[in-house]
């Protein structure tokens, strides 16, 4: 998924998927578009496979608007469609609770920035 950072402040995504956990922390800068992926799921062909997230989302300051959505300190953004979604969180708030533990229990756990 394409995520858009029109904030004036960093911002961090993942794509998670329900059975399958969370994917890497993405920082993205603001200005910035980042591609974020859901979980790691092997190689195929040489190279990584991550769950895909389709579509493209813009986050901003502002109240959720036909501009974007809303991403503010303390105040993260998470969309899902069915067994899939996004969490977009301010750069500086703390890691969510769940996915610290899902990470720590993981054979091969993805480190929150």
């Amino acid at each position: 998924m394409k995520v858009t950072n029109n904030a004036s402040y960093a911002l961090i995504a993942f794509g998670f998927h329900v059975l399958r956990g969370y994917g890497e922390d993405v920082k993205i800068s603001p200005g910035q578009t980042a591609d974020v992926n859901g979980p790691y799921v092997g190689e195929m062909g040489g190279g990584s496979c991550h769950v895909a997230l389709v579509g493209e989302i813009v986050c901003h300051e502002a109240p959720d608007n036909a501009e974007g959505f809303q991403v503010a300190p303390g105040n993260p953004l998470s969309l899902a469609d069915g067994d899939r979604g996004i969490t977009v969180r301010y750069c500086d708030d703390a890691p969510e609770e769940h996915v610290t533990l899902w990470r720590a229990r993981d054979p091969a756990p993805v480190p929150s920035l």
